[in-house]
Parts: structure tokens; C-alpha cells; sequence
């Protein structure tokens, strides 16, 4: 079926605005402090493995065979974040349906994909396993996604993941045994997720958190545009919905996606601390 572009765009920014609030709320961090830069604090070691394993999914990309509806490929990828969701929310952003200005949620998810993309510098990394001694180089999407993977499989399950990893540490020049390799992913493990993820995990939460805040500030107008009061009991209302929305599907996401604008932004507003911006 063929969804007009107004549709694929609620479809797309309701999927967005869902996996963010499930990735950056109160049930899985702290409140954080308000008054000054500070940084973002799990609830507890099972919560930062859901947002790592959350995480992952937010830089897969959607597979279009196993979907209702089409998220169009991202074809021939020059960045490694075009295989991930911002990929199609820098697109809505370059031709938005619900209003002319969109450049503030071109500016935030530009400024994660941009940094996601940039490289991530671990010097001197020790892996006992393989008794190697090395400065990994590597982009930041791909470690997390190698996080993300490892915390939500068991290692039987990560042979895709060892192999990229076997291949990484041939770029360093070290060509190592595959089933070395799986003996060595809690080496992996100790680096890219009790140290760099732990590092930048608040820094991810921010950019999240303003992407968010972008969708709200975008999508606004169009509530200021559709909201209508009813007259059936107390506070009924209802949407002027755009006469392109004509899908069930489509038409219940923007109806929720009014609804959240509806019901404001609830994650306090914070700034990370500049010394959790500086390394890695």
C-alpha cells in the first residue's frame, strides 16, 4: 500500500518520539539536577542495560520487509548513520509535511548523527583473552551498537557482532582466531561498556532529550492548527486532521502524536557536564 508522505511522516516521528521516551524518563534515571551541568544517573545497573539494548534498536534501521508500511532504503549509505532511524528524520526534516520549519529538528538530529559518526579513541586497551595491548579506533554508532547487541544476547547469538569485531582488530593489525575472539568479549565488554558507555551514556540522554524537545517545538503549530473543543462533555475535543491522513494506521499515530504535544514535555529540562564531553 502507498502512503502519502503526510502519513509516513506521523508514522516515522511517532516511532521516534516513542523509543526516545522510552529510552530517557524517570523510570530509568534519576531526576536529574536543574540548576547546573551535571550528569544523567541510573536507577540501577538493570536499567542502563535496557537503555543500552533500547539504544540499539534506535540506531538499527528499519526493516522494511517486516513492516506494514515502507520506511524507503536509505540506498547506498555514506554515513554509518544512514542505516539508523535519524536517517528518515533528516529527511522529513529537508521536505516536512506539518509545517515550514523544521530546522531546529534538523539542527538536533544532525548534531547526534554527527557526533555518533565521529571517532571513538580508546587508548591503550588491554584484552587478556587475547593478551593485546592496543589504541581501538573505532566510530561511536558501532560501539554502541556492539553494546547494545552484547547486552541483549547471549554470545551464541553475536556471531554477526565477532565477526565485525575480528575484522576491526585486523585493521589494527592483529589478526585473531574467531573463537578467540568470543572468549575475549567480556574483555570487550569491560571497555566499551563499564567505561566509554558509562562515560558518554548522559550525553546521549541529552541528545535524545533535544530531539525530543524538537519534535515537540515542530509539531506545536500543527496542534495549535488541528486542536478543536467539543461540545459532548467536559473537555472533550477533537483534531482537525489533514485530509491527506486517510490510513487507520496513520490516523491513529497522528492522533497520539497530538496527544503528546497535547500533553507537554515532562523530563526536566538539564545541560551535561563539559568534563563528560571530552574523552572517547
Amino acid at each position: 500500500m502507498a502512503y502519502a508522505g503526510v502519513e509516513q511522516e506521523a508514522i516515522l516521528l511517532k516511532a521516534v518520539w516513542d523509543m526516545i521516551d522510552d529510552m530517557v524518563n524517570l523510570e530509568v534515571f534519576q531526576y536529574p539536577v536543574t540548576s547546573r551541568p551535571t550528569n544523567l544517573v541510573f536507577k540501577s545497573g538493570s536499567h542502563k542495560r535496557i537503555f543500552a539494548i533500547l539504544l540499539a534498536d534506535f540506531l538499527a534501521q528499519p526493516r522494511q520487509a517486516a513492516l506494514p508500511f515502507a520506511f524507503g532504503p536509505s540506498g547506498q549509505a555514506t554515513r554509518e548513520t544512514d542505516r539508523t532511524y535519524l536517517f528518515y528524520l533528516e529527511a522529513i526534516c529537508r521536505q516536512p509535511q506539518f509545517g515550514a520549519e523544521a530546522s531546529g529538528l534538523a539542527a538536533a538530529a544532525s548534531s547526534f548523527a554527527d557526533w555518533l559518526n565521529a571517532e571513538c579513541h580508546c587508548p591503550a586497551v588491554w584484552l587478556p583473552e587475547l593478551d593485546l595491548s592496543l589504541d581501538l579506533r573505532v566510530s561511536r554508532v558501532w560501539m554502541l551498537k556492539v553494546v547494545g547487541d552484547a547486552n541483549k544476547h547471549n554470545f551464541s547469538r553475536l556471531d554477526a557482532r565477532v565477526k565485525q569485531i575480528k575484522a576491526m582488530l585486523a585493521r589494527h593489525g592483529h589478526v585473531v582466531d574467531e573463537g578467540m575472539v568470543y572468549r575475549a568479549l567480556p574483555n570487550f565488554q569491560d571497555w566499551f561498556y563499564t567505561d566509554v558507555f558509562s562515560y558518554h551514556a548522559s550525553t546521549i540522554g541529552e541528545f535524545l532529550d533535544q530531539i525530543r524537545r524538537a519534535l515537540f517545538d515542530y509539531l506545536s503549530p500543527e496542534y495549535a492548527r488541528a486542536w478543536r473543543s467539543g461540545d459532548r462533555f467536559d473537555g472533550d475535543y477533537s483534531f482537525d486532521v489533514p485530509t491527506q491522513i486517510r490510513d487507520p494506521l496513520a490516523l491513529g499515530m497522528y492522533w497520539e502524536l497530538m496527544n503528546r504535544v497535547r500533553g507537554g514535555l515532562w523530563f526536566p529540562t538539564f545541560s551535561v557536564s563539559p568534563l563528560l564531553k571530552n574523552r572517547f
